[in-house]
């Protein structure tokens, strides 16, 4: 998906920047060539991924013994488990 920019006349170059770091950072764009620089042996991918997945369930069952947090950010974390 390409990320398209449109510059208004009242945006200065610093704006044009921040807004374009942001949309690439929004699309996990940075990460993803990160993750594709060398290569990694599909089992690596897949564990990465299980480990990741039980921390993710770790911390939602710690959040959720926790007072003083906000449901959105318990179902942030559902919304990662999730997909």
């Amino acid at each position: 998906m390409p990320i398209v920019l449109r510059a208004k006349k009242t945006d200065s170059t610093n704006d044009l920047i921040r807004k374009f770091k942001k949309l690439t950072a929004a699309a996990d764009i940075v990460q993803i060539v990160k993750d594709r620089r060398y290569f990694q042996k599909p089992s690596r991918i897949r564990a990465t991924k299980v480990a990741e997945m039980s921390r993710l369930e770790r911390r939602s069952r710690s959040l959720k013994k926790t007072k003083n947090v906000s449901p959105q950010a318990i179902a942030k974390i559902n919304q990662r488990l999730g997909s």
